[in-house]
């Protein structure tokens, strides 16, 4: 992680606001490079004490904006655009402030929301908000085992859900998943007792101070006053590990951490501003925590908090005889981080980051939970049992130790231990020299770089249905059963078969390279020979074989999704099927899979960047479908899937919860029904219920 320092900032900004002098007003004469930029409003009423602010963006008039004020001891406060004061509620202290918009209900209903932190009742109190002359009107209130010094809300900007998170100055942070009935605000979560229950709790170690979310990034941000600020993932079901975005003087630019709050820009990233009482008022870029600018404001011995929006940046005057917000233009601020030439781009409204036409659908079921923690579940594969398809089951990797086989209701019946599995293909019906059927599964294995196999069966009449498959001929490792491959490290991996009944598997490596193996079933284990070699330009992972039409589909992982001809004697030359464009298809582009029922034929791509998958139509030239996400499901205790790796479709009528078939995808960041970590698994999804919710034929 960077720690800019003061020698490495894009300008210094001397800002003159309307509050009044102080020490640190300075004379801009004395160094021409230096830009005067003064507040344009001031908050016509001052009180003691005033805290964290939010505001409220108007969907069309800017000008009927609302500042939301957290007034401490006393209470809540709320002005319009010009500073005046529209509505007071005293009698409590409110020390913390944040607001998200289009919270719904099942019926379509929604109210844009505030959160407010209440330490000395240690609640938090939500209200809608509105330009009315009764501008918050509560919705709910619920006690905390915590005295909150500060809240802020999360909106997953795929699947709508808001979260709320709040911290007490010691470092305890607790997060809640909200949700609204139309009338009251409730905990989507709660206990045996009805109450609210935690979907997510973090110690940050010191004193903290402030928090703000990026719900575009869904990154947390934590002010830990006296050492820095930290990037935390910001959704409970797709936590990240933490990064210092800055630290304090001598390590980074800050002094001692204030207020914190953010925007977004035309171009989908945005800023972070910071308000610190020694280094003044410090602008990052979102997208890689440079320091773009740092601000001494004239007028302001501190900045003790901050409220940002599209217009605006209010900033809390504390040291002044009579306290008071002053508000800058963003315009303004924005043309002044300009001169240092680091940022070019406009800022939006809030309500303009709703992610358009990814379709929700809510996974059945779930595996149970691999072995090892850490980065382990990987890719699955689908075993059909053609005499009794509800008795299938599904073939998984853990690229930490070996293979897993599960039922259908997730329960795990086999764990095969052995090697580092990361991708897995099944191919069943192919026949031995004997005569006799086999399903055979091909993985690539890092341990030994190395291609292994296995026969699949029933797991009917207590057997294991994972059977290892000795690898035969002259390219057999010396310490293993299994094909020795000369790619840089086997990864991604798919079968293929070609007309005439010959078994194929493609290896990828990490470089790009694409090995191609015509398999040759013996009676005791499979032979294999390199025929041909492919390539992308950098790292492949998914790939998918359709045996069908000969095609091979390869995912280069930040570039796009390619098709080659799968016959060995084919063209080795690559078409682009569809290119990573940051909207559809967000890198890294992982798992491949396909659906073929005979009359659809679906392409469908795990886009790990933001969570969804991407369906193409296989016959229509590829055209773009539509995106979903898998969401989970509070009332059976499945959550979704994130991150996902390795994906995998069957068509098959596999019983009443899967009828028209099943996809199965790896969850990165798997929890279980309370919201506490496990280690990963894979989703279960109804295919009948991805057709619907994309409405495909």
């Amino acid at each position: 992680m960077k720690f800019p320092g003061i020698a490495g900032l894009c300008s210094v900004l001397i800002l003159s606001g309307c509050g009044g002098g102080s020490s640190s007003d300075q004379d801009s004469s004395s160094n021409s490079s230096q830009t005067v930029l003064s507040s344009s409003v001031s908050i016509e009423n001052s009180y003691e004490d005033i805290a964290d602010a939010a505001v409220w963006e108007h969907p069309t008039d800017v000008t009927r904006n609302r500042l939301i004020v957290a007034l401490e001891g006393d209470g809540l406060a709320v002005f319009n655009s010009e500073g005046k004061q529209v509505w007071h509620n005293e009698g409590f202290e409110a020390i913390g402030a944040d607001i998200r918009y289009g919270l719904s209900d099942n019926q379509g209903a929604s109210i844009d929301l505030v959160a407010v932190a209440l330490p000395d009742e240690a609640a938090l109190a939500f209200f809608s908000v509105s330009d009315d002359d009764q501008p918050l009107d509560q919705v709910g209130y619920w006690t905390l085992p915590i005295e909150p010094a500060g809240v802020c809300l999360y909106k997953n900007l795929t699947t709508g859900n808001i979260t709320a998170t709040a911290f007490d100055e010691s470092g305890e942070v607790l997060q809640y998943k909200l949700a609204y009935d139309g009338v009251n605000l409730v905990s989507a979560v709660t206990d045996t007792q009805g109450a609210p229950l935690a979907v997510r709790s973090l110690s940050v170690g010191g004193e903290l101070s402030a928090c703000a979310v990026d719900d575009v990034a869904g990154t947390l941000f934590i002010a830990e006053q006296n050492l820095g600020i930290w990037a935390y993932g910001a959704d409970p079901e797709n936590v990240k590990e933490r990064a210092l975005v800055d630290g304090i003087s001598p390590l980074g630019a800050l002094q001692e951490i204030e207020g914190i709050d953010l925007t977004h820009d035309t171009n989908g990233d945005g800023i972070l501003y910071v308000g610190d009482e020694g280094a003044g008022l410090l602008a990052y870029r979102l997208s890689d925590y440079s320091l773009l600018v740092q601000t001494e404001v004239n007028g302001f011995i501190e900045i003790k908090s901050l409220a940002a929006s599209s217009d605006s940046l209010w900033l809390a005057n504390t040291e002044l005889d009579a306290p008071v917000y002053e508000r800058l233009n963003q315009t303004d601020v924005i043309a002044l981080i300009q001169q240092g030439g680091a940022y070019n781009s406009n800022q939006v409204d809030p309500r303009d980051l709703d992610v358009e036409g990814v379709q929700l659908v809510t996974a059945r079921g779930e595996t149970t939970e691999v072995d090892d923690d850490g980065d382990a579940a990987d890719d699955p594969a689908f075993w059909l049992n053609e005499d009794s398809p509800s008795d299938s089951l599904i073939i998984a990797t853990n690229k930490q130790g070996g293979l897993m086989a599960y039922t259908l209701s997730g329960d795990e019946v086999q764990y095969l231990k052995g090697g580092e599995p990361n991708n897995i293909d099944i191919r069943q019906g192919l026949i031995k020299p004997d005569s006799s059927l086999i399903s055979l599964a091909a993985a690539s294995n890092r341990e030994l770089n190395t291609l292994s196999f296995y026969s699949i069966q029933s797991a009917s009449n207590n057997q294991t249905p994972i059977q290892p498959l000795p690898a035969q001929g002259s390219h057999v490792h010396a310490e293993a059963d299994e094909l020795l491959s000369s790619v840089d490290e086997v990864y991604g991996l798919c079968m293929y078969q070609a007309e005439d009944g010959t078994p194929y598997v493609f290896v990828n490596g990490k470089d790009g390279t694409i090995e191609q193996w015509r398999l040759t079933l013996t009676n005791d284990g499979v032979e294999g020979a390199v025929v041909r070699t492919l390539s992308v330009d950098s790292q492949p992972e998914g790939c998918v074989a359709d045996d069908e039409a000969g095609i091979l589909y390869v995912g280069e992982e930040d570039v796009a999704i390619w098709s080659f001809d799968a016959h060995e004697t084919g063209s080795t030359d690559a078409t682009q099927i569809a290119a990573i464009d940051g909207i559809n298809l967000v890198a890294d582009v992982e798992g491949l899979t396909l659906f073929n029922n005979g009359t659809q034929k679906y392409l469908i791509a795990s886009s790990q960047g933001n969570n969804t998958y991407v369906v193409y139509d296989v016959l229509n030239n590829h055209t773009l479908l539509g995106t979903f996400a898998i969401v989970g499901d509070d009332n059976i205790g499945v959550d979704g899937a994130s991150d996902t790796d390795g994906i995998h479709v069957v068509s098959a009528n596999l019983g009443s919860d899967y009828p028209e078939g099943m996809m199965i995808a790896q969850d990165w960041y798997n929890i279980d029904a309370e919201y506490q970590t496990e280690n990963q698994n894979f989703k279960m999804v109804s295919w009948k219920d991805i057709r619907e919710s994309l409405e495909l034929p």
